[in-house]
This record gives C-alpha cells, sequence and structure tokens, in this order.
C-alpha cells in the first residue's frame, strides 16, 4: 500500500481477519472525527497471477478483514475487499488498481472467500432485506433471484453473502459481465443444506466461458475474461449481485480498472505521472493518483453504520409484511455522515507545485457530488481557488479540455481532470469541497435551489498541502492540450421511449399518503405515459445485433437518476424538459459515456451501438434504487431466456 507523505512511499501491512462482535452500538460523532490527520492512500497496482500467451491473468478474492479508515485515534473497522489470492499483503478496501493495455486481454477469477479461518461462511456485516426481489439463496433452485413471500414481517438474512463481480465501463461478453443472477457463494464448509449456490444464469455462463476458452468455473468462483478493445479510460469494478448491490458495496468490495493505450490513448509524457506501477522502489512519488470519493458513517466501535430499518428513512415503524407493502429493512436512499477518499475519512495529500492527473470516480450509494478547490474548508458558497480541467469521462478522453469551477459527479460517474498547482506558493493549504446536497438532487443551483452539504462534515472531503518541487514537470499544459479523435456514431435505427418512475404504497392508511415503496424503470405508452415494469417482466429492450438505438429517458420522478447501461459507451445526444425545446449536452458530456443523469421532468435521450450479443442490464446507479426494482434486463439478438 503506497502512502504519499512527507517520506515518500511507506508501506501498509495486509488487513487482519475482522473479529469485532455484531451488535447495537451508539453513532459516532461525525463532528468529532479528526480531518486532515492521515495520508491519502494511493491504491498500487494490483499483482499478476501470470502472463501466458498475450493474457493478463489474476486471482482475486474477497474477504473480510480490518482496516483503519478512521484517523489512528479511533477504532479500525471491519470492511471487505478486494486482494490478489497469489500476493500477500494485497487486501484493502478500495482494491489496489487493475492495469490493463488495448488489445492485450485480462483474465480475472474472482473468488468469493468470506469465509472465517475455519472455513464457515461470514454471514453480512450489514441488515440484509429479504424481502426484496433478491438473490434469495434459502429459496433453493426454485426459489432463488425472487421475490420471497413471508406471512410475518422477517428479521434480516444471517446467512451466506452471494457476489458477482461486473466492471463497470466494460464492452465484454454476456458470461463476463457480473451478470445480476449470476451470483454465487463462497465455498463455505457450512452452507445450508437446500440453499441455492448459485444464481440462475450462473450455469449458463459457466458453461459458455469453458465452451470459449477452455476453462470450467470452480465452486465458489467465476472467470471472466475482459477483452480490452476500447477506448482508453478509467473503469472500475464492484459487486452487482441481485438485491445485495447496495449493501456489498458499502461494505468495501470496489476498484479502479485502467485501460492505456491504443488509438484513443496519449503518448507517454504528454500528461502528468507517473501512476503506481508493479516494482515502484519506495519513495515514488505519484503525479497520477485515482479518487474513489464515497460516503461512510460508523459506530462509535468503529464498525459501519447503515440502515436497519424502513423507520430510518422516514420514521415509518410499521406495520410491514403482511398487512402493508414497504419493506421493513431497505430505506430508498443512505446519506452517509462522513466523507471518504481511497478509504480513509478526510485524508491529507502533498502536492508539489506542478500538475496531477486525478481520475476522480463518485462511489457513493445515493450521493452526487459537487466538487471545488478551495481556500477555506467551510466557507459557502465556495470560492474556487483553481480551475478543474477536465479532460475525460467515462467514455475516454473528451474532444478538447473543459475549464470547470466545480465538477458534478453523479453515482458511478467518473472524471479525468488536470489539476495545476504550478505557482502556488508552499504551505497553501487547500481543500477539496463537496457543495452537493444532503438528499437526492434534482437539478439546480447549490445553496439557492437547494441546501449545500454540511460544510463541517459532508461537506469537505480532503485536504492539499503545497511543499517544494521535486522533480522538473514536463506535462503538456491542460489548455494547450489536443487530445485524440473520436468517431461519433452513425444515425439510429430505433427509437425506444424508456421510463423511470416511483411507486408509492397502496395501503394508505395505515401507511402515509405518497410513502415510496420502490422505484421502477419501464417504458412510454402512446398516450406518453409511464408503464411501470419490474425485474421479473418480460424484457422490453432486445435491440438487433448491430444496431444503433436511442434510448429516451422520461423521468416521471421527483430525483435525478444516473442511468447506467452495461457493455456499451453511448453518446448524449440532448435533455428536454417535459413540454420544452431539447437542450445540447454539458460540455463534459461529450464524447462517450456510461452512466449519464436523467433530470426529474426530462427526457434524456442518448444513443448507442449494440454489438455483443447477449444479456446484459440497464439500471439507475443510486444503488438502493438499483437494488430494489429500479434495473431491467436487455437482450441483444439472440433468444430471450427466462428472467428470475
Amino acid at each position: 500500500m503506497v502512502l504519499p507523505g512527507r517520506s515518500g512511499a511507506a508501506s501498509l501491512p495486509d488487513g487482519a481477519p475482522a473479529v469485532r462482535a455484531a451488535g447495537a452500538t451508539p453513532a459516532l460523532d461525525p463532528t468529532s472525527i479528526p480531518k486532515y490527520v492521515a495520508p491519502l492512500v494511493v491504491p498500487p497496482a494490483m499483482p499478476k497471477a501470470a502472463s501466458r500467451n498475450g493474457i493478463d491473468t489474476y486471482v482475486i478474492g474477497v474477504r473480510q478483514f480490518n482496516q483503519q479508515i478512521l484517523p489512528p485515534t479511533l477504532p479500525s473497522t471491519a470492511v471487505w475487499g478486494y486482494g490478489s489470492l497469489t500476493r500477500k499483503g494485497t487486501f484493502h478496501y478500495p482494491s489496489f488498481t487493475i492495469e490493463a493495455t488495448y488489445g492485450r486481454p485480462v483474465r480475472v477469477t474472482w473468488v468469493n472467500d468470506l469465509v472465517d479461518t475455519k472455513g464457515n461462511f461470514l454471514p453480512h456485516l450489514l441488515a440484509v432485506d429479504p424481502t426484496l426481489h433478491w438473490a434469495n439463496p434459502p429459496g433453493g433452485a426454485s426459489g432463488r433471484d425472487s421475490r420471497p413471500s413471508f406471512t410475518s414481517t422477517p428479521g434480516p438474512y444471517t446467512g451466506p453473502v452471494p457476489i458477482v463481480t461486473h466492471l463497470h465501463g466494460g464492452h465484454n461478453a454476456e458470461e463476463s459481465d457480473g451478470y445480476a443472477e449470476a451470483w454465487y457463494l463462497p465455498r463455505a464448509r457450512n452452507v445450508p443444506g437446500g440453499y441455492a449456490t448459485e444464481g440462475s444464469f450462473y450455469r449458463e455462463f459457466q458453461e459458455k466461458f469453458a465452451d470459449a476458452h477452455g476453462l470450467t468455473w470452480q465452486p465458489g468462483t467465476a472467470t471472466f475474461q475482459y477483452v480490452n478493445r476500447q477506448r482508453a479510460t478509467t473503469m472500475w469494478f464492484h459487486d452487482h449481485t441481485l438485491g445485495m448491490t447496495r449493501l456489498n458495496v458499502y461494505a468495501g468490495p470496489a476498484g479502479f480498472y485502467l485501460l492505456r493505450g491504443g488509438p484513443s490513448d496519449l503518448p507517454s509524457g504528454v500528461l502528468p505521472g507517473p501512476a503506481p506501477a508493479l516494482g515502484d522502489p519506495p519513495g515514488t512519488r505519484y503525479h497520477e493518483i485515482p479518487l474513489a470519493i464515497q460516503d461512510r458513517s460508523f459506530n462509535a466501535d468503529g464498525s459501519l453504520s447503515y440502515p436497519t430499518s424502513r423507520a430510518s428513512f422516514d420514521g415509518f415503524t410499521g406495520p410491514y409484511i403482511p398487512t402493508t407493502d414497504v419493506p421493513p429493512i431497505w430505506n430508498p436512499e443512505f446519506f452517509a455522515t462522513t466523507m471518504v477518499v481511497n478509504g480513509r475519512t478526510w485524508p491529507l495529500l502533498e502536492v508539489e507545485p506542478r500538475r496531477y492527473r486525478l481520475r476522480f470516480l463518485n462511489g457513493c450509494n445515493a450521493r452526487f457530488l459537487i466538487l471545488k478547490i478551495a481556500d477555506s474548508p467551510t466557507t459557502r458558497p465556495a470560492t474556487a481557488a483553481l480551475p478543474l480541467w477536465q479532460i475525460g469521462n467515462e467514455g475516454g478522453f473528451l474532444p478538447s479540455p473543459v475549464r470547470l469551477e466545480r465538477l458534478l459527479l453523479a453515482n458511478a460517474e467518473r472524471a479525468d481532470v488536470i489539476v495545476d498547482f504550478t505557482g502556488v506558493a508552499e504551505g497553501t493549504e487547500l481543500y477539496l469541497v463537496n457543495e452537493g446536497a444532503d438528499m437526492p438532487f434534482g437539478r439546480g443551483e447549490p445553496g439557492v435551489d437547494f441546501p449545500v452539504a454540511d460544510p463541517a462534515t459532508t461537506g469537505q472531503v480532503m485536504k492539499f498541502v503545497v511543499t517544494p518541487l521535486k522533480s522538473r514537470d514536463t506535462s503538456v499544459p491542460p489548455d494547450r492540450l489536443t487530445l485524440p479523435d473520436i468517431t461519433p456514431l452513425g444515425s439510429a435505427s430505433v427509437t425506444r421511449r424508456l421510463s423511470l418512475n416511483e411507486v408509492a404504497s397502496a395501503f394508505t392508511p395505515p401507511v402515509p399518503q405518497g410513502t415510496p415503496i420502490r422505484p421502477s424503470l419501464g417504458t412510454v405508452d402512446a398516450a406518453g405515459n409511464p408503464v411501470v415494469l419490474d425485474w421479473a417482466d418480460p424484457i422490453t429492450e432486445n435491440p438487433r445485433l448491430g444496431a444503433t438505438e436511442l434510448w429516451e429517458l422520461h423521468n416521471f420522478s421527483p430525483d435525478s437518476h444516473p442511468i447506467h447501461i452495461h457493455e456499451v459507451q453511448f453518446e448524449v445526444v440532448d435533455r428536454q424538459s417535459f413540454g420544452g425545446a431539447p437542450m445540447p449536452p454539458e460540455s463534459w458530456e461529450r464524447g462517450f459515456k456510461d452512466t449519464v443523469i436523467a433530470y426529474p421532468g426530462e427526457i434524456t435521450r442518448v444513443k448507442a451501438l449494440f454489438d455483443l450479443p447477449g444479456r446484459y442490464v440497464w439500471h439507475c446507479h443510486m444503488v438502493e434504487h438499483e437494488d430494489n426494482e429500479m434495473m431491467r434486463p436487455y437482450q441483444v439478438g439472440g433468444s430471450q431466456q427466462r428472467n428470475g
């Protein structure tokens, strides 16, 4: 683990097994947590298991361990994270970074290693709502991937945890996508009899992968191959299990996947560097740094805090099942009380007076971010002390650099940014602040159309301190950069009208009027009305293989939603308020993207080429929404298999 600091790089030990017992503990007051006392962690490169026949191979597990997320004066935290099973000392939250090269496949065996030292399964760190449409291992082969029926309100699920990893932003075959119903349990000694140990599509994709690559997945694992024939870009990987993504990702498993090279990249030396690489000597200073920004809440004993009851959201304490349709544990959104960057609360980064390449990821569950670099951590509105030069988004480089005073990032969006500290005096202290809201995002001006995040807590992200220049900066200033050409998509042959919806409880009273019980996706009928569809409804999006389609996202809900379409990169065409005129995309949305903000009361149009056959999904990336019906499968060409 590499930490930039006064003495250069330092080494962190591997996480020890977590031993904290479960139980109710008081919440940790976020204002009591010291800020800017621990250095930012710069994730190292993930070690390969082998490189043979032109393929880089990894064996990566998910384990539970303790990590010092809070400052050293406070307790450590039990988390989950990815790490190499072929190299000690590599498990961390967030993960070490997978470095990939254009045209060179990466093959990862993802291992569910959520077991204790005796080989028994570890239950979830958080409260799992078993009343959603979810993986449902207790349902066995016939009841998995379903919404089970209960005659009374159940407690949280405490059995073995299913996982399946998705490479967000990848362009790969269906069997390597990390489909929500292709999950698998750990190979534990004590999995209860009758439990399903794999999802409805696991076996089908296992067989397809074996036919294509001559390798059979073993129990408790899945092997995916990423072809890396797409534009150089910032991707990330995370869990995608049906009905459990919000909990699994909140527990920790996520990491960067950086694709370099090819015709859509820039030559070495044009941009600030280096980035972490295998074999870096101690003391290496990095000028390209990925930043995974997340919000987390903690209990006084250091454990993660996440709602255990619906009452945490709106105070509704029941009745639940069977009297009403309100899920007893699931919360429509969750906004935590601290900001965490690369696995540490409010870290500090020492920077030289030179240019840095910062790859931002909004890894929050529900929080939109509006980021600025300011000279005060608490003054609002914050005045930008340095511009943010955005050069890329999820689909690679933009057509040209965009100078921004602030950076809007929805959940799962990425931004490739140059920050130029050249000329800033040694000893200067600057702050990355957040003027997004501590509530669902709509649209508008911070502090005018919505209250900004608490300046004492979630309105602060990290601190920069300028130190002496150690080496000459030979990178190109951002305003002089010429970025790689972009080939636009052709005309669309099909237009689909799709809806984003919010479903309220039908049981009023005793449930208060308008209480949301689930968000949803769907279609739009000929009269312009939404047609609400759930995960298990028949597929309605079935592009022909090789077709270019225009998808119109009609947002009938009160919230903005970050919509992600798996395994394609799309163009944002325009937005149009209901009854209004089309508006062009923002300057930072040009080129290609995989996640787009769909604002309430608007139609957001995106255009995509569907050139991979198979079954994928599209969904809202506010993961509480995704987990409760705001996700739909789509099928490119071929047959439309059963949905769970």
